[in-house]
Parts: C-alpha cells; structure tokens; sequence
C-alpha cells in the first residue's frame, strides 16, 4: 500500500498537537492513508483503565470556510463508520475561521453526532484541557469528591424550600440535578460546561433488561427569561440526531406559551418538559432514598418523567 506523506500544513499541526495532547497522556501520529481510503490525518489515542481512547483528526484550510467544514465533517462520519472512535475532531486553519460565527459552528455540531467537535487551532489548548477534564479519573478526585459533597447539600436545601433554587448559579444547578440522578439510580454523564453538544447530562439505565439512554437540557438564567420555541426545538433534534430513548428539558424560569407548537407528533413523543417543581419532586425522592425510606413501584424511567408535560 503506498504511504501519503504529511504535507507542510500537516506536518506544522502535528507539532501543535503532539505538544498540547502529549501533555494530557496522548500519542498523536500522522495517519498514512493513501486518500481513497479517507482515513483521517491524525490519530490520537491512550489507555484509560486498560481501554484505548481513540480521537480522529481532520485538517481543512479550504479559502471557503464553510466547504471546508462540510468536507471536514463527511470525512470523519465516514472515518466513525468503519472505526469507532470516542471523539472525531475538525481542525480549522483556515485564517478567517476565527472570524466565522460560533453560532453557525454549534449549528453544525447540532446536526452531527455528539462526539464530533469543530474547532480553530487557537482554541486546541483549551479544547484539551476540557478532554482532559472530561476522561479523568474523577473518583480520586479530592475536587470532585468535595463538589458532590456540596451539591447533596444543595439537594437538601431545595427539597425543603424551593426558593433556593433561585440562588444557586448555573453550573452548581447542573451538579445538583446530575448527582440526584445518580443517586436515584442512573449512570450518569455531566458534559463540560462549554461544547456540550445541546444537552448537560447523559443518563443510562436498564429498564426489563433493556439499555435505555436519556438526556437533559437545564436552562436556569438570572434574567428569568423563559425557554421558547428555538432551544425546544434545537434540544429536540439533539435527541434524534443522537437516536436517544427520550428526553427531558428543565427550565427553572418555564417555558413560552407556544414553544410546544414547532414540534412534530414524532417529535413530541421523545421529548418531555419539566419546571421547578419537577425538580424539588427529585429532590424529595433523592433524600428519601438517602434515608431508607423509598419504596419505589415506579421504573427509573416514570420516575424521570412522572409530572413532566409531554406525550
């Protein structure tokens, strides 16, 4: 099989990327693909607990920005296809791409599979920070172990007043909901708090011996503003796009009088909706189970989206 040489471009990046990924435990090699067989350009991988995690990496500084995002798109979807891997990353070169509108990047993550991110080489420090935070080891975490701590007490509060919703900020609201739903019984995914893919936890259970996946949206902003037609439906496509069981859209602040009627029947069935209430309800059952007290007749499922608004 004859070998591709990496080109000058190619060659650059991969002393960026050996750099910034060798210091978070990653080897990062030039993949020798000849060009029909459309393999990415690089290929990072390392051992977490005994399993490989593998990431495909695609260069494009096409003139035109937006053909060199579709390119670089089609060719990592076809690249998942044939070899799974846990993240498939566009790189961006191109000198205006740090001028393209962020907006316009999340609508192509949007519509992609959640694991593809796309970003300008300026951002990969930071991009692999957040990897690295992502894949640690967590649970010999001091930090982390701390942060739980705080937000079962955040459980507590809010179970018994509401009100104390209110004074929690964003990120702390998230760490509460997510280890609620670890308590209650999930396996349970926290996204990083930026590039979340449109959803802020990843839920997994079994329900009759079958592997069930949800996800949760969590919008809790100071101004009160209320969740409209566009996130629902954003949120929505996430879960299609995803091939998720279901999922649920909490807003502390609630929700626009019409932000149920852009949704299709097929769409309305995936996806249910919860306000403030839904979550002190959690948080109820959360404590009680703390305290032996729960005797559950419900699945994880009707408990996630008993008193929710939905089909």
């Amino acid at each position: 099989m004859i070998e591709r040489q990496p080109e000058k471009n190619e060659k650059d990046a991969l002393e960026i990327l050996s750099k910034q990924l060798s210091q978070i435990g990653f080897n990062v090699k030039f993949s020798d693909n000849v060009q029909r067989l459309r393999g990415p350009d690089f290929i990072a991988n390392k051992r977490i607990n005994g399993i490989e995690y593998k990431i495909a990496i695609e260069l494009k500084s096409n003139k035109q920005i937006t053909e060199a995002i579709r390119n670089g798109i089609n060719t990592l979807k076809e690249v998942n296809k044939k070899n799974h891997f846990d993240k498939l990353l566009l790189l961006l070169l191109n000198k205006n791409s740090k001028n393209f509108n962020n907006a316009n990047l999340i609508k192509y993550q949007n519509e992609n599979p959640t694991n593809l991110e796309i970003i300008n080489l300026d951002d990969l420090e930071k991009w692999s920070q957040n990897l690295s935070d992502e894949i640690s080891p967590k649970e010999q975490n001091e930090v982390f172990f701390y942060i739980r701590q705080i937000s079962k007490k955040f459980i507590e509060l809010v179970g018994k007043d509401i009100e104390n919703l209110k004074d929690l900020e964003w990120r702390d609201l998230e760490r509460m909901v997510s280890e609620l739903f670890e308590g209650i019984g999930f396996k349970t995914t926290l996204t990083p708090s930026s590039k979340d893919g449109g959803k802020d936890i990843i839920l997994e259970c079994l329900i009759n011996d079958i592997q069930k996946t949800f996800i949760i949206e969590i919008k809790h902003w100071r101004s009160a503003t209320k969740v409209g037609q566009a996130a629902v439906k954003e949120f929505t496509q996430v879960i299609i796009n995803e091939k998720r069981d279901k999922g649920l859209f909490l807003s502390t602040y609630g929700f626009t009088n019409n932000y149920y009627e852009s949704l299709s029947e097929k769409q309305k069935s995936i996806v249910h909706f919860g306000e403030k209430e839904k979550i002190v309800e959690l948080c109820k059952i959360y404590e009680k189970i703390n305290n032996g007290i729960w005797n559950p007749i419900y699945t994880l499922e009707d408990i996630l989206f008993e008193n929710t608004t939905g089909i």
